[in-house]
């Protein structure tokens, strides 16, 4: 007979046959010696148990639990077993015996070194020489336990971690929902039950807006991990919502089309984005209004100051040196007070037209905005002692009126910040154009701004500096320049005809 070629299940019916034929077999009988045999040939621990004590057991059972022989044999079977598992191992080993329970059982031992480890076993009745006794097959199965073990931990893991998403997650494959974590039921108002092998068109409007945004997603997934996109889905009541979805293909190649799709809800996002950008935009149609209303004002104020207080003035200086001319050579006293209430004039002259100069510089009006900037640089100079060169490469000619108007604010915003602010002792500016933007530049060679003085939210004037050239569709680029300094670069698009 060829044991080794022989199934576990082969061998054990063997057994029965042999232990069922009632033969008293005294030691190393040919009966004795098959049971060596065949329990060394087992795979598994090996044993036979009689009157409460083992009569014989093979070397894995006696590897695993750590114990010699001799140990073994003179040790009461039950002492092995964890005490917790002693009561439940007993009563499947008995609904075995009395063939009222057929699929192996599991339970701890206590190894002689003191570890735990998950056995698992069967056992059926024999006769053993002449007497009843008990064949047990067990196996060590502590590792598969552990392993086990800890997948169930990860796989806890893994749907703690799907769970605490806020978007709602599902899996696909060919399509169709393999699953869901629970805020689907947040976001689409379904149970994650509900969905499991469903189509995801579900999540659509129509079925030809679920093949479009399939195909975008697995033509994109083919060349890259991950494709993002926003798109109107529906909700298990009918209602729409407008989704940003993020596909990510599960493994290297897209294969069966496996992939995992989020879902996050931003209707009331995009609302509320849209209400703001509504209401900014009201804003600045409001603040172009009051800028226009505020320069004709200015200039109805500066024309009124010229042309009333201006004149009215003028001819009072006239009236003086008329009075003055006829003062009698006798009266110093009320000549020299003549002369003062003409020099009084004088100054208030100047005054008014510093004034009517600041409220609206009429070479603005009058010669355009090269002649203003070339003017209000000079001006600057001799104003703040700090030297002013203004390099005009600007030739397109006239611009509108209204843009002249904010490009010249801009550059008067930029010289009183360098004034206050820079400690510079020179400053250089450059108008300039090509085909598409004029380009206004101005630099100082003072301490430099600091970056979180460009975005001071209470630097207001460099908020108006950039919401006048966002009214054009310009922008305004602060900067520190080396070795020392700062830069403001103002570029506003030029329109065809201007």
């Amino acid at each position: 007979m060829n044991l080794g070629k022989k199934t576990k299940k082969e061998l054990l019916e063997i057994i029965r046959q042999l232990t069922q034929s009632n033969l008293s077999a005294a030691p190393n009988t040919p009966e004795e010696n098959l049971y060596r045999i065949l329990s060394q040939s087992s795979q598994v621990g090996f044993y036979i148990m009689q009157d409460k004590k083992f009569r014989f057991v093979n070397s894995h059972l006696r590897d695993y639990a750590g114990y010699d022989e001799d140990e073994i044999l003179r040790m009461d079977p039950s002492s092995l077993i964890l005490p917790e598992d002693r009561r439940k191992t007993r009563k499947n080993a008995v609904m075995m015996l009395k063939e009222q329970r057929f699929s192996p059982y599991e339970f701890r031992i206590v190894t002689k070194d003191g570890r735990i480890k998950w056995i698992m076993e069967t056992v059926m009745p024999i006769t053993y020489q002449g007497r009843p006794a008990i064949l047990g097959n067990s196996m060590d199965i502590t590792e598969r336990k552990e392993a086990s073990h800890r997948l169930e931990e990860l796989e806890a893991l893994e749907s703690s971690i799907l769970d605490a998403i806020p978007q709602a997650v599902v899996g696909l494959h060919e399509r169709r929902i393999n699953f869901a974590n629970s805020a689907v039921k947040i976001v689409f108002g379904w149970h994650r039950e509900e969905l499991i092998g469903r189509s995801i068109t579900i999540f659509y409007r129509n079925e030809e807006e679920a093949d479009e945004i399939g195909r975008r997603f697995y033509s994109a997934l083919v060349q890259q991990r991950t494709y993002e996109t926003e798109f109107p889905c529906r909700r298990k009541d009918g209602s729409e919502i407008l989704c940003r979805m993020k596909a990510s293909r599960i493994g290297e190649k897209l294969r069966e089309k496996r992939i995992v799709l989020t879902f996050e809800d931003i209707t009331e996002q995009k609302k509320a984005q849209e209400e703001l950008e509504r209401s900014r935009q009201e804003l600045r149609n409001l603040s172009v209004h009051l800028q226009s209303v505020r320069e004709k004002e200015s200039t109805r104020i500066a024309r009124e100051i010229h042309d009333e207080l201006g004149q009215s003035l003028t001819a009072l200086q006239m009236d003086l040196s008329w009075l003055i001319g006829r003062l009698p050579d006798d009266s110093p006293v009320v000549r020299e007070k003549a002369r003062s209430m003409s020099r009084l004039v004088n100054e208030t002259i100047e005054s008014v037209h510093k004034i009517t100069t600041e409220l609206r510089p009429s070479l603005l009006d009058d010669l355009g905005l090269t002649a203003a900037i070339e003017w209000q640089a000079e001006d600057f100079q001799k104003r703040s002692g700090i030297n002013c060169q203004a390099d005009i490469r600007f030739t397109g000619g006239l611009i509108d009126k209204d843009l002249a108007t904010a490009v010249f604010r801009i550059f008067q915003e930029t010289l009183t910040n360098i004034a206050r602010h820079s400690q510079a002792t020179q400053c250089e500016v450059t108008l300039s154009e090509n085909e598409k933007e004029l380009c206004l530049e101005v630099k100082d060679n003072g301490v430099g701004i600091k970056l979180q003085q460009i975005d001071d939210p209470r630097s207001f004037g460099m908020i108006g500096m950039r919401e006048r050239a966002h009214l054009w569709g310009g922008t305004v680029h602060v900067r520190s320049i080396k070795p020392s300094g700062t830069m403001v670069k103002l570029l506003i698009p030029l329109r065809k005809g201007e």
